[in-house]
């Protein structure tokens, strides 16, 4: 019920920052009242606590949030949580006060520089998919944590860009500084929020598919999802077969005279992909790939699959999406995530303050 716009850790237009205005601007994206944390420490060093996970972790980020409207006696605020994905092991515990440009209750108007991103180097980023990023979205006073609200607040213009990007990264899928939310916009259609709950809508107590502009005209928006076959690791060359739909799904019989591999890409569970290889006179049936209820987009790749003649079947109950990509065995791949650089920890991370 956020969303999050991602940086990379090598991009060459901040690698070699030395001081917060070298690094990527924040803009209010309202006028309105900046509110940060009472004490200021809770704003410029914000502990997010993982220390439950194995191995255990945890990083420090920072926060703005800007009131910029009011309901009756509820405040309507947008919150920016800056999260760099780094522990600040060897800095000091105030670092990220510089890269705050704004005190509480001041007045800012949309468009107004109110900080920067924080963008590390490789070796202090934290270890594994973990991308800096900044979350955003809308929170109403006097609610509980998690009331946060699908941030539909740009225009159509902003949000097509927006878009553009988690739809097709400007690094790719393979880029150094991937992340395992990424995945959380692959194939969604344009729009500031995808299957949003009513509690999620902020314009009324109802759910919407796509939440592009105003509430009511989302109404009638496709939510359908849809993945591109080519896109899923092999190299387009190498492409054998290419398959991509919607909903439960059986295939033509093809034969492969060598062995190959497969990728299959899920938009949500539950789904089931199934070979169905014929075999003499008959057939035999083996599952390739699950995924379970409630399971959002996965991504995975098959062992070496002999040759012969094969079909495949898919169950989508839910109308989720899916595509399937079929590559000689010896064909290279890359899957996001397969090729990021050693961070800082975990394993080893310093102890929780």
């Amino acid at each position: 019920n956020d969303s999050h716009i991602y940086f990379s850790n090598s991009d060459p237009r901040w690698i070699n920052a030395t001081k917060p205005s070298d690094y990527p601007p924040i803009y209010a994206v309202a006028d309105g009242l900046i509110k940060l944390a009472n004490p200021r420490v809770n704003s410029y060093y914000n502990v997010i606590d993982h220390t439950n996970y194995d191995p255990p972790w945890w990083h420090v980020a920072y926060t703005i949030n800007i009131r910029f409207a009011t309901v009756g006696n509820v405040n309507i605020n947008f919150l920016y949580s800056m999260e760099p994905y780094v522990t600040l092991e060897h800095r000091p515990k105030d670092f990220f006060d510089d890269f705050i440009l704004v005190e509480n209750n001041q007045y800012v108007e949309k468009g107004d520089i109110i900080g920067y991103m924080y963008v590390s180097p490789f070796s202090e980023r934290l270890t594994g998919p973990k991308s800096p990023h900044i979350a955003f979205g809308i929170f109403r006073d006097q609610q509980g944590p998690w009331d946060v609200y699908a941030p539909a607040i740009f225009t159509e213009e902003i949000v097509n860009q927006f878009s553009e990007l988690y739809r097709n990264p400007s690094e790719g899928w393979n880029s150094t500084s991937y992340g395992n939310d990424w995945s959380r916009g692959r194939g969604v259609p344009t729009g500031m929020g995808w299957m949003i709950s009513a509690a999620e809508n902020p314009f009324g107590d109802y759910p919407l598919d796509v939440l592009m502009y105003n509430g009511v005209r989302d109404k009638e928006l496709n939510g359908t999802a849809h993945i591109d076959s080519n896109s899923l690791g092999f190299d387009q060359e190498d492409l054998i077969i290419g398959l991509e739909g919607h909903g439960d799904f059986l295939s033509d019989t093809y034969s492969f005279a060598n062995d190959t591999r497969i990728i299959i890409a899920s938009m949500g569970g539950p789904a089931e992909f199934v070979q169905i290889v014929s075999e003499g006179d008959g057939q035999r049936e083996s599952t390739i790939y699950s995924t379970s209820p409630d399971q959002n987009f996965a991504i995975s790749v098959s062992p070496s699959m002999s040759a012969g003649s094969r079909a495949f079947r898919v169950s989508d109950p839910e109308n989720w999406g899916w595509a399937i990509a079929v590559a000689p065995a010896d064909a290279v791949y890359r899957l996001p995530g397969d090729n990021l650089p050693e961070g800082s920890c975990p394993p080893g991370c310093p102890p929780l303050p």
